[in-house]
This record gives structure tokens, sequence and C-alpha cells, in this order.
């Protein structure tokens, strides 16, 4: 086994397990909508780990050797919803880490995004060939396809309502859904290079984005043009909003975290140690931590609170 370290006792060379990580790059990590103690991830090496946030052990671990890597996941009550480049979804106790159903056939070419809906009884994927799918997590039936972009989805998020839903894609374009009447009914569209990682404001109008222009862009669903943008040293792959909306963490190749003020975007903090590209960052629930993952497959841990 990698990513293991064990203490050996040298009377009997019994061995105690010490700590465990991932043994790939870090793709993607979630927290429980109404929990900061814990956080899942996962890994190129196909497993799925939930993480006790207070001494940073295992609390379970999910495995899958035949599905590809794991790309997306996130929480639906107390289960882990993952999506895999092989084109399935994957579902996994959060307790046990017990793989306890599969659903095939999600996107071809694979799943590049998912996001569970905030009354947990359906989900959003997107596929690597840009369309849009709804599934009722319940009956695990497709409700709804949408196809408006044309490569790849990266990112999702959903408005409180469940009624409306973003997607960032590399067509650079950012789409806003009414999944009701399953229908696009804003866009913006990124100057150059396709859309990484994006947040939504508390209200639902205001968005942000990072992408291969490497500009930290603030939109607004009324305009089509940016409000503001901000020059970044290099591409960001992953922006994240405080819960309590005044902050912004953005992080990408140049392997540096950055903290930012919303309002002004001003540079406040950033953090170093990643020695490779981050690829997903999250604040906790209670926004008194944030933890970023990253392709050296690390897990950082920031005390963003004095």
């Amino acid at each position: 086994n990698f990513a293991y370290m064990y203490r050996l006792r040298i009377s009997d060379l019994k061995s105690v397990l010490v700590c465990e990580n991932h043994s790939a790059p870090v793709t993607a990590l979630t927290f429980p909508t109404d929990s900061s103690d814990r956080f899942a991830t996962c890994s190129q090496d196909g497993s799925i780990r939930v993480w006790d946030l207070s001494d940073y052990s295992v609390l379970s671990k999910g495995l899958c050797r035949d599905g590809g890597i794991p790309t997306c996941l996130d929480f639906a009550m107390e289960c882990l919803i993952t999506g895999w480049t092989d084109g399935k979804i994957r579902c996994f106790d959060g307790e046990t880490g017990e793989m306890l159903w599969t659903l095939a056939d999600v996107h071809k070419g694979g799943v590049t995004a998912l996001k569970v809906s905030n009354n947990q009884r359906f989900m959003l994927t997107g596929g690597e060939n840009g369309d849009v799918r709804v599934w009722d997590i319940k009956t695990r039936e497709m409700v709804s396809h949408m196809v408006e972009h044309n490569a790849a989805v990266t990112c999702i998020t959903i408005f409180d309502d469940d009624a409306h839903a973003l997607t960032g894609s590399k067509d650079r374009n950012i789409l806003c859904w009414d999944l009701r009447m399953e229908k696009r009914v804003a866009s913006l569209r990124q100057r150059m290079g396709g859309v990484n990682s994006i947040g939504l404001y508390v209200d639902q109008m205001q968005v942000i984005s990072v992408g291969q222009e490497r500009r930290l862009t603030y939109w607004d669903l009324r305009e089509t043009e940016p409000v503001q943008a901000i020059s970044l040293n290099a591409e960001a792959t992953a922006c994240a909003l405080s819960n309590s909306f005044n902050l912004v963490a953005t992080g990408g190749k140049d392997q540096v975290l950055r903290l930012w003020l919303f309002d002004g975007a001003q540079g406040i903090a950033e953090g170093m140690g990643h020695s490779g590209c981050i690829t997903c960052i999250r604040f906790s629930p209670d926004d008194r931590q944030m933890v970023s993952v990253g392709e050296d497959g690390c897990i950082f841990v920031w005390n963003i609170y004095s």
C-alpha cells in the first residue's frame, strides 16, 4: 500500500498506522452542507476518503480500481456521490465507504462535473462533450438533458431555489439554466480560454470565475460584459466563495493559494505549500477553515480566523 505511514515496535515489529493519504493527484473535495468537522476527497488513485477535520484521520474510505479516475464528488445526506472518467456515477456510504450503487452511461466520454441540489433530491452532472443532465437521486432516472456547451463542463453551481443553475465550460461560456423550463436564460462569455471554476454570490446575481485567461472575473447575470477583472500571475484552476460571502479564494498552476476580499477584490493573504497545481478549494460551512487539494497529492488545511 502506498501513502501509508506506520510506526513499528522494535521488540516484536508490530505496526501501528500513524497516518495515510492519497497516492496520486487529488482531483476534488467537498464538505457536507451542515457539518464543518469532516470533508471528503477523491483522487486519481481511485479512492474516496472522508476525513475528520479535528485530528485529520480517515473516517471512511471507498475504492474502485476499474472505474478510471474520480473527477468530482458531493455529499447527499450521508452518502457520497462521485463522477468518473468511465462515464459512471458511483455512490458510496459516507460512514463505511461501501459502494452502494452505480449509474452507468451518465455521460459519454466521462463525467466532468457534479452538484447535488440543496434539497438533496436531484443532482446535476456535466460531461466531456458539454451536455448537462439532471438526475433524480432516489430513482436514479434522468429528468432532463440540456445541450448548449460544445466542450467539457468544468463546474456546476445550483441556486438556493433549486430551480436555476450555473455551468462553466472549456468553451469559454458560463450559462444560467432554468431547470424547470429546461432552457438557458442567460449567457456570459469569457474573452479567451476555458472557464475552470465559478462561484455564485448570495444575491444570486453576481458571479466570480477563473480560467485560462489568467483573470479573476466578476460578472452580473443581468449584463453580458464583465463588471471587473483582476489579472493573475498564472492560470487559476480553482476558486471558492466563503459562506459569509466576504472572502474569495483562488489557486492554480502557480501553486499559490490566494485570499481576496469580495468587495473591491483586494488581495489580503497568500498561502504557499503546494508543489503541484491546486485543483480544488473549499471553505468549511462555518468559514473557520479552508481546504485545498492539488496534483501533488497533498491536502492542505488553512485557518482563516483569528
